[in-house]
């Protein structure tokens, strides 16, 4: 089971407020998420703005009301845009870190920094390599003990520039933007001229630790002018955490796959780049892949055999990782001419592209929606499909199956198949079965996105939006009958009365047939909660077992919602099986006249009736009295008990209603009420007889509505004998009204 929520985001006491966008970027790291670009409808943004998982509200960049500032971005922005991608690459490496302790008379900080800036850092697989590529040299005399910061200078091996960067405790990324750039008398120093330590002891002591290099590649998007896409590249270096974000541009080595909107950008981890699917370029759609390396920043064509997917634009993609496998996914996309719905995978290891066949019902077809990877399946959620269709579905694709799930989510009392197909379960509830995935999804834009106007889409996509029903009538009913059956002990009833799994977690995505080849059995998802409404643009971001859906937008309404899917939600442990007292009242049932652990056999009119000793003691103390006598035992140890002057179908029904607690059926106004009312009187007397109060009273109301002019008398003396008190009022009640009645 998976559950949505909407997660609020009050206005920060700073004014920071939640932008209303489409077509932007929401990258996870370190528990906050970073949102860039976008388009509002009127223009583009160009902002970062900070998310903090934590705190659930949105960081402040300024200095204002005397508060320090929660994040702060140097270096030139990129331009605002949309429809960009932006895409996390981190690399974590471990480094041997050397501390030198020294008498008052050494320098062992020196010697600490003159190691770190001399030896290369090692990998994670032994070898030394550099920091990114880059050579790096310091001076010692550049150490600014005042600040405590150290003035670190590297040089970048991509365009033989030095550039500059603070750090106060570990070695920051190097830029090469040209705001950065030292002047050529900052850059003349180098290791040679370290002065030597002067120490007289020294003791070393050395610990691996590890670094990470994190950041967000911005590729391409639309600037809102010209006649093609964007097609440069620039970072957001995360390494120095939210005190230190840097934008800086690189220059690419290789070559750049040129202008770029609507596309895909996935990280591949093993080869540490980010794989570009072209999209559309402003004017016509592309399918070419690319791989931008995200050390050397360098760019190179990816060759694929297979079958590669047709051209397209506002697709999504994801990359799963399972083992040494590493495989890209392309969904859906707008071709210039209609929405799709098909499934692609590249698989990086080989390069080769291929359409498997994907189990399941297929979404329709769209464009604009999102793709998440996560714990072995892909989230798809939203999209614009044709006439003006934007939806509000949770489809996932589970890879080791390779085929759609059935997902269902609780709406007005029944269960919602995201298929459009409305299935009911009778009186049955979903509590029992749990799959766990969650996901995020942030904004979003429901009409066709245009590669040439303002946010980012063909017309041909916008053309085709017009107003419609966004649901399909197909319905799919399961009827479930409750017969009375009759089972060989109190388990199977048990088990066909209440069972414990009624949903084994599969559904037919084809039909109702039983025959397994006819159709495709996949497993069902149920979605509880509040779910986001319909929409196209947003970002879906995965972030551990959650996903954080934001923004977007349907038609013209800009949204600024947050909604969270919770895939795996902890378990709600509650009390669902009945009490010892329900069980005893639910499974007595069985045991009404049946021979099963009976110890008692009561002879009526020559005929057998069982019972438990037990049972009978406890509603009735006649009967506990009875049983505390002598009485003869039977050839099978039961007790047996002879009742005289009673009928037995009377002793019959009586038993009945202590084992079931159900009235017995008699009509005392059926075309036999003599028989009838004979049949309650008997009742009645039996119920005196052995104590059982309650069903006296049933008695006495059976016989209630007889009472007349003929019978009053009668059923008076009755009432008397069997001391029914509420009879014996109604009777003199008749009595004393009589003449009343009469009328």
């Amino acid at each position: 089971m998976m559950k949505w929520s909407e997660s609020l985001h009050p206005k920060d006491e700073d004014g920071v407020s939640t932008p209303t966008i489409k077509n932007h970027s929401v990258t996870h790291h370190a528990g906050h998420l970073y949102c860039f670009g976008g388009y509002d409808g009127r223009r583009n943004h160009q902002t970062l703005l900070v998310y903090s998982l934590k705190e659930k509200r949105w960081l402040s960049s300024s200095n204002t009301n005397g508060r320090t500032p929660e994040y702060v971005v140097r270096g030139v922005p990129p331009p605002g845009r949309n429809g960009h991608t932006a895409t996390l690459a981190v690399k974590r490496r471990r480094r041997r870190r050397t501390t030198t302790t020294t008498d008052e008379n050494g320098i062992g900080e020196e010697g600490w920094m003159e190691r770190q800036l001399r030896g290369m850092h090692v990998g994670g697989d032994g070898q030394e390599e550099k920091v990114l590529g880059i050579s790096l040299s310091m001076s010692m005399d550049s150490i600014n003990s005042s600040s405590g910061e150290h003035n670190l200078m590297s040089y970048d091996s991509s365009d033989g520039n030095h550039v500059a960067s603070q750090t106060s405790d570990r070695l920051s990324m190097p830029h090469s933007n040209p705001n950065d750039t030292l002047s050529q008398n900052d850059s003349t120093h180098t290791h040679n001229h370290h002065p030597q330590p002067q120490t007289t002891q020294t003791q070393l002591e050395e610990e691996e630790e590890e670094e990470e290099d994190a950041q967000i590649i911005i590729i391409g998007g639309w600037l809102g002018s010209g006649p093609l896409a964007a097609s440069d590249t620039w970072i957001l270096d995360l390494s120095s955490g939210l005190p230190h974000l840097r934008w800086h541009r690189p220059a690419p080595l290789g070559t750049p796959p040129g202008p770029c909107n609507m596309h895909s950008a996935d990280y591949i981890p093993p080869r540490n780049e980010v794989y570009v699917f072209r999209g559309g370029n402003g004017r016509e759609y592309l399918n070419d892949l690319h791989a931008f390396h995200a050390e050397r920043h360098e760019w190179r064509a990816v060759a694929a055999a297979g079958k590669a997917p047709q051209p397209r634009a506002n697709h999504s993609s994801a990359v799963l990782e399972s083992g040494e496998r590493c495989e890209l996914f392309i969904f859906g996309g707008w071709n210039g001419s209609e929405r799709l719905n098909d499934v692609f995978v590249f698989d990086v290891e080989t390069s080769t592209w291929s359409e498997p066949r994907v189990g399941g019902v297929k979404p329709h077809p769209r464009a604009g929606m999102t793709l998440t990877a996560l714990r072995g399946r892909l989230f798809l959620f939203g999209g614009s499909g044709t006439s003006s269709k934007c939806f509000d579905d949770l489809q996932i694709l589970d890879r080791k199956e390779m085929a759609w799930l059935d997902v269902n989510d609780e709406r007005d009392g029944g269960v919602y198949n995201t298929h459009q197909k409305l299935i009911t379960y009778g009186n049955s509830r979903l509590d029992h079965h749990h799959d766990g995935l969650d996901w995020y999804s942030w904004g979003g834009a429901s009409d066709g996105e245009s590669l040439g106007g303002q946010d980012g889409m063909t017309e041909g996509e916008r053309n085709d939006t017009v107003n419609g029903s966004n649901r399909e009538n197909n319905t799919r009913g399961i009827n479930h009958n409750h017969d009375i059956t009759k089972f060989s002990d109190w388990r199977s009833q048990e088990s066909h009365r209440h069972p414990h799994n009624q949903h084994l977690g599969f559904s037919s995505s084809a039909c109702t047939s039983a025959n397994p080849n006819d159709e495709d059995m996949v497993h069902s998802v149920f979605v509880t909660g509040n779910p986001p409404g319909k929409r196209a643009g947003h970002t879906a971001t995965a972030v551990g077992r959650f996903i954080y859906v934001f923004g977007g937008s349907c038609g013209t309404d800009y949204l600024s919602d947050f909604f969270v899917l919770d895939t795996d939600p902890p378990p709600v442990v509650k009390i669902t099986e009945p009490a010892c007292p329900q069980l005893y009242a639910r499974r007595l049932t069985h045991f009404s006249n049946n021979e099963e652990f009976a110890d008692v056999i009561f002879i009526v009119e020559g005929k057998r009736v069982y019972g438990h000793k037990l049972v009978l003691s406890m509603v009735s103390d006649c009967f506990r009295a009875m049983f505390m006598t002598g009485f003869r035992e039977s050839g099978s140890g039961c007790t047996e008990i002879e009742i005289p002057d009673t009928n037995y179908d009377i002793f019959l029904a009586m038993m009945e209603y202590i084992y079931t607690g159900r009235a017995p059926k008699i009509d005392v106004f059926s075309s036999d009420s003599v028989l009838g009312m004979e049949r309650a009187i008997a009742l009645l007397e039996l119920s005196d007889q052995f104590f059982l109060y309650h069903l006296k009273q049933i008695c006495e109301e059976l016989l209630q509505p007889a009472v007349n002019v003929d019978t009053f008398s009668f059923l008076m003396s009755i009432a008397q004998k069997t001391n029914a008190s509420q009879l014996e009022l109604y009777c003199r009640y008749f009595e004393r009204n009589m003449n009343e009645f009469m009328e």
